[in-house]
């Protein structure tokens, strides 16, 4: 008709070929708006979070439900198979909440980039096959992208500020968790036009994963370069009854505490509470075994040196379970701080190092039992023979006491 008005000339195709690919060209543009939607959603700011309990839902709508005749094929199959069954409930049932995610902080930014992947993957259910097959990858790319831009857009940040970098980590575990059944629910819907078996997204699952964890851990490590670093001003816990070192290895001590305790509430409520007690105990035991490693290195300890050194200790002890505090209400963490002997290895070995501090040669030959005892949990023998070199004077109790730790 166009033709006919010489709107268009005679040997003009493009108009037809256009309007022949239509649902292409309407497929693309949505893939297209897709991941630039996506993309802002990755370069805005990771600190604005929300919480995710073990029954946080995607707020999306329900999924469309299976064919009716899939419905009756199931419903044959079902009883045909499982008509004499009387009880399927297993005698020991799993807690409800087993694989849920459990309680963190993740980005409001990746709670809308999970929620858009949904929505795209339910557009796809009711579009055309070609469609349906662009928006099932375009929402893969989605995650690719991720993989690729988050890491290097928020580099600097996610190496300097310990709280973004627990919250990166978060995303991409809640990413991984959904990445587990997203394909699973959608399957049903897009496996007639898709392969079988590729309507998935688990092989993603790794990668996340790694992504989360290795972020993290580079975090662990400035954290632990840190407090070794603060440590090492401590002048060896040398000849502490000079006032000069005394002071500088008391200075040391409040450092690590205070690092610890700041990141202790920077990583508050953000963390998981298993994650966040493991690594404050992977840090604070860290600190510890630097302490116990200077001091079973000293060559002679005097009584003025055990006391002041007895005296750092107690504050590393007294105040050492103060940094774990997962939960914002203050009542709820007493558990966990009572807990810490399980969450940094070396905490047995520093109050057996204390004792050692303060206690006489028979205090130590009945800690060490016979090879027995705590101390000999905590120290082996030559450690233990080396500290009391250290602290007592070469006389006869002395060579009696050596004798008997083997």
């Amino acid at each position: 008709a166009l033709k006919e008005m010489q709107f268009l000339k005679g040997d003009a195709t493009d108009l037809l070929k256009y309007a022949r690919n239509i649902n292409s060209h309407f497929a693309n543009k949505k893939c297209q708006d897709v991941i630039v939607t996506a993309r802002n959603l990755m370069t805005s700011e990771i600190h604005n979070t929300v919480k995710i309990t073990p029954d946080s839902k995607i707020s999306v709508p329900h999924l469309p439900s299976p064919d009716e005749d899939n419905k009756l094929e199931v419903q044959k199959m079902s009883t045909t198979q499982y008509n004499e069954v009387v009880n399927l409930e297993p005698e020991n049932t799993l807690d409800q909440h087993s694989f849920s995610l459990p309680t963190c902080r993740i980005s409001e930014s990746v709670e809308k980039l999970m929620e858009l992947a949904y929505q795209t993957l339910l557009e796809a259910t009711t579009s055309s096959d070609q469609c349906a097959v662009q928006l099932f990858y375009s929402v893969r790319n989605i995650f690719h992208l991720f993989h690729d831009v988050v890491p290097t857009y928020h580099k600097e940040n996610l190496q300097k500020l310990p709280q973004l970098a627990a919250i990166h980590h978060n995303n991409c575990m809640y990413i991984a968790h959904h990445l587990l059944t997203l394909g699973h629910q959608f399957g049903l819907r897009l496996t007639p036009i898709l392969c079988d078996g590729t309507t998935t997204f688990v092989d993603l699952v790794p990668g996340f994963r790694r992504l989360g964890t290795e972020c993290f851990l580079a975090q662990m490590r400035a954290q632990k370069g840190e407090l070794l670093e603060r440590l090492s001003s401590a002048r060896n816990f040398s000849n502490m009854d000079d006032e000069e070192n005394y002071s500088a290895a008391s200075k040391a001590i409040r450092q690590v505490l205070h690092q610890l305790k700041r990141l202790g509430i920077v990583w508050q409520d953000v963390l998981p509470v298993n994650i966040y007690c493991k690594a404050m105990g992977t840090l604070l035991s860290t600190a510890i075994s630097e302490i116990i490693g200077r001091i079973t290195a000293l060559e002679d300890i005097s009584t003025e040196d055990g006391d002041r050194l007895y005296s750092l200790c107690k504050t590393v002890m007294d105040e050492g379970p103060q940094v774990f505090a997962p939960l914002s209400e203050e009542s709820k963490n007493k558990k966990y701080q009572e807990e810490v002997p399980v969450y940094v290895p070396k905490w047995m070995s520093f109050k057996e190092l204390m004792m050692m501090l303060q206690a006489s040669l028979q205090e130590i030959g009945d800690r060490w039992a016979d090879g027995k005892g705590p101390l000999a949990a905590a120290f082996s023998s030559s450690e233990v023979k080396a500290l009391i070199r250290a602290l007592f004077q070469n006389t006869e109790r002395r060579a009696a006491a050596l004798a008997k730790i083997k």
